[in-house]
């Protein structure tokens, strides 16, 4: 099992960055701009206004390692996203449906979103990632969590650049 927690600060009031984050239209960035999202589109989504219960589904390109590629082939990176954002409690939490090999792997994780002081904030995102494949489960969750963390690195920075836009520089 491979997990991955990140803590990221802000210079900006946490109730408006996190409209622009989960609820920012035009002023959020686009996950495309992910440098290995191929394809994002929301499948469903319901919002009441507290909550918005959604699924999405992601289609990515990586390098598969050498050993797994007889297992893994590049169509297999692709998945659903089912997620809940909880306005009320800043927390956004999601759970990941492969297309393929359902039962082999789990993943899961929650990005939570909270005030660090006057007009500052924190993001802490936690991921856990289980591939159950003898032999290969350990290397490919190596692989993917490290374009998890690249992923994570490259989010960081263009949810601060939307930051920046809306609101300027601080």
């Amino acid at each position: 099992m491979a997990r991955y927690r990140s803590e990221r600060k802000f210079n900006y009031p946490v109730d408006d960055a996190v409209r622009v984050f989960l609820d920012g239209g035009e002023d959020a960035y686009d996950m495309h701009e992910l440098e290995n999202v191929t394809a994002w589109k929301v499948v469903k989504e319901e919002d009441d206004g507290v909550r918005r219960v959604g699924t999405k589904e992601w289609c990515a390109h990586g390098q598969i390692p050498r050993a797994a590629q007889h297992i893994i082939s590049p169509k297999m990176l692709t998945w659903f996203e089912h997620s809940v954002w909880d306005r009320q409690k800043k927390i956004y939490s999601f759970e990941i449906e492969p297309r393929y090999l359902r039962k082999q792997i789990s993943c899961k994780g929650q990005t939570a979103y909270m005030a660090d002081g006057p007009d500052k904030m924190k993001r802490i995102f936690e991921i856990t990632l289980k591939i159950d494949i003898p032999l290969f489960g350990p290397i490919l969750e190596a692989a993917i969590m490290e374009l998890l963390k690249k992923n994570e690195e490259q989010d960081f920075k263009c949810c601060a650049q939307s930051l920046e836009k809306k609101f300027g520089k601080k």
